[in-house]
């Protein structure tokens, strides 16, 4: 690490901590009557309507509106237009979620951006005001209209109908695979969750679906109450190939393009419809537009990636190499265990841990009976718990080896490199805050600071 990347590092600390610990309450606030996005609509007039100076193509989904929203991003990028990408939640470093034209926002612009938003949020502080979230959008809205970005690509941050994202002049909605995750906000239920995620398309907005995601008729519904078009995209317009070493190319048959065999740089057979959802939501940005730019096209497919999403790491000091996949949610595991055998070697070593908030799946059993290796261990987030790891130890299916339990996430990521061998892989996995700590070996949090990109 430099000494300027230290310094870096030491203000950025100071700027974030005011959003991700000083007004994070670790007492849980009584029950709000109004909807989060209600109180997102009476903070911005304070703010100047930051929200209203750019257009946005608006991302939710159970899984995979992440990619969707990166993917998005870079088509558009690619394309000339000068685009601004919010994501939720960070992996390492808060300026992951300020990203314009492929870069996180430097220290100094966090470091403003933080004392323009302290006062408003001062003058609000009272425990049923949801402070925390409401200044990390609305910092990101104003970062996105000082950068004079034409259009934003937004991702969800729990649902869509009440999320406070849902303030946004949008183009285009996009609703990604929908399944249960959420439940105590969102459930009981898929149909209920789905009712959350279709609230996104919005009066003035055109939309866009898979054919075959369970939140279709609640989207068919939505965009009938509004009057938005909806896309319902067929698995048909699109297939894709998988090479023996793991990547992957696209061929698409859209309205506005023809694309034949485009590499993509996401890794994962479930990044085929996600890339598919993405140039279906390109064309949709102007339906009666010219046919798009295939160079384009491939520049940004072949360059979109995310850090912990199926990210292949080096092995370090003569160690394997480590895989890094937040997979935080059944249907993610569920894409991860897919996938595993597309990433070349047999003998998996799995480092796994999870937040309390998160249930324990029998997808998780599937894992573990997978594994040549299970090592247990516990996230460490401010304000959010991790699940105890002998609850997570005690829901896995008895095996040979015996899972281990090292509570300490880096002593975990020795224990299973110690016990992997020089053809083996380590598959680090669960909450994306443990993939983001972990991370941390390879790409510093300074340096990704520093560098305002997650890699260098």
């Amino acid at each position: 690490m430099t000494v300027t990347a230290e310094a870096l590092f030491a203000r950025y600390q100071r700027a974030n901590r005011f959003l991700d610990e000083e007004l994070i309450r670790l007492d849980p606030p009584p029950p709000d009557p109004r909807c989060r996005r209600e109180w997102m609509e009476s903070f911005l007039p304070r703010l100047g309507q930051p929200q209203r100076a750019f257009e946005a193509v608006h991302v939710a989904g159970t899984s995979g509106k992440g990619s969707v929203a990166m993917l998005i991003a870079e088509l558009l990028r690619a394309s000339g237009v000068r685009t601004g990408l919010h994501v939720s939640p960070y992996l390492q470093v808060g300026t992951e979620k300020l990203w314009v034209d492929g870069a996180y926002a430097s220290v100094d612009e966090l470091a403003s951006l933080v004392e323009w938003i302290r006062p408003h949020c001062d003058a609000l502080r009272a425990p049923e005001v949801p402070l925390h979230g409401l200044a990390s959008v609305a910092v990101a809205l104003e970062h996105f209209r000082r950068r004079r970005v034409d259009l934003a690509v937004v991702e969800v941050g729990v649902g869509g109908r009440q999320d406070l994202t849902n303030v946004l002049r949008t183009r285009v909605a996009v609703v990604t695979a929908v399944g249960l995750d959420h439940l105590k906000s969102l459930g009981p239920d898929l149909a209920s969750i789905a009712w959350h995620k279709a609230g996104i398309i919005r009066a003035g907005c055109r939309a866009v679906i898979l054919e075959d995601n369970p939140a279709l008729a609640a989207a068919r519904r939505q965009a009938a109450d509004v009057g938005a078009p909806l896309r319902v995209l067929p698995r048909s317009c699109f297939t894709g190939d998988v090479e023996a070493d793991g990547s992957q190319s696209l061929s698409f048959q859209g309205r506005r393009l023809r694309l034949e065999h485009a590499p993509l740089g996401m890794a994962g057979t479930f990044q085929l419809e996600n890339a598919a959802l993405a140039l279906a939501a390109l064309e949709e940005l102007d339906p009666e537009g010219p046919t798009l730019d295939e160079g384009a096209v491939r520049l940004a497919l072949g360059r979109a990636r995310l850090p912990a999403r199926l990210e292949r790491l080096p092995g370090l000091s003569g160690s394997c190499p480590v895989v890094l996949d937040g997979a935080h949610n059944p249907d993610k595991l569920g894409a991860l265990l897919s996938s595993l055998p597309s990433l070349g070697p047999r003998r998996w070593h799995v480092v796994y841990g999870a937040l309390a908030s998160r249930p324990l799946t029998p997808a998780l059993q599937r894992l573990a009976a997978a594994a040549s290796g299970f090592v247990v261990t516990e996230p460490r987030v401010h304000a959010k718990p991790p699940c105890p790891a002998g609850e997570v130890l005690a829901a896995l299916p008895p095996r040979t080896p015996p899972a281990r339990v090292v509570p300490d996430p880096q002593a975990a990521l020795d224990l299973a490199l110690d016990g992997a061998g020089p053809g083996d892989l380590v598959l680090v996995t669960g909450s994306l805050y443990l993939c983001g700590e972990l991370r941390g070996r390879w790409y510093p949090a300074p340096e990704v600071v520093a560098h305002q990109r997650s890699w260098f």
